[in-house]
């Protein structure tokens, strides 16, 4: 009995070292993304994305993914753009075992994501793009279950775009999202499909 207790008190003891390590690890892409660094864009602008996205394709995995991603255009050459930021982001749902028992699988997740953007005018104020993001997301949690406390989200979509003016924009689009730790165990990736608006400014 006093082993288990024991054990009990090192397994609490292990997880509170690594809550630790990953706020320190949340804290540093934090700094890493927001520090000043050189841009090759002649007006850097701030954009927001909010996605929505559903489960898709995979069997067995039922999560739902809320996410903000925050950009900064750092560079823009013809009609080609890159951008860096954080994502923030909150997936819930479950997945089945192979056992077909559900497993809780939400979590809430930050880190730094680099997007590069193609875009093409259409007509007046009006522009198409394609989006294409990976990030690095460390979790407050193991996610999905089984899994590992990091993932990498990749991300692939079109986009409309809608130019308010020189210094600001709407957009609306449709997006494709890939999440798994790229390992062979421990890795119950998911997909997940659906809709990100956004606005840009010059602040």
């Amino acid at each position: 009995m006093a082993t288990m207790v024991g054990n009990i008190e090192n397994l609490y003891e292990g997880c509170r070292i690594v809550r630790r390590l990953i706020c320190l690890i949340i804290v540093i892409n934090i700094l890493l993304i927001f520090m000043p660094g050189k841009s090759y864009c002649a007006d850097p602008k701030l954009e927001l994305d909010w996605d929505y996205l559903t489960h898709a394709h995979f069997k067995d995995r039922y999560i739902d993914t809320v996410s903000l991603h925050i950009f900064e255009n750092i560079s823009k050459k013809n009609n080609r753009s890159i951008y860096r930021g954080i994502t923030i982001t909150r997936p819930y749902g479950y997945i089945n075992d192979n056992n077909q028992q559900s497993k809780d699988s939400s979590a809430v997740g930050v880190g730094p994501v680099y997007m590069i953007r193609h875009e093409k005018k259409l007509s007046g104020k009006l522009y198409e793009a394609l989006d294409m993001s990976g990030g690095f997301i460390v979790y407050d949690k193991i996610f999905p279950a089984e899994g590992r406390y990091y993932n990498f989200m990749w991300r692939i979509g079109p986009r409309f775009i809608y130019k308010i003016s020189e210094n600001s924009s709407v957009n609306i689009g449709y997006m494709l999202m890939h999440v798994s730790n790229g390992f062979r165990t421990h890795n119950p990736g998911y997909n997940a499909q659906g809709v990100s608006v956004g606005f840009a400014a010059k602040f």
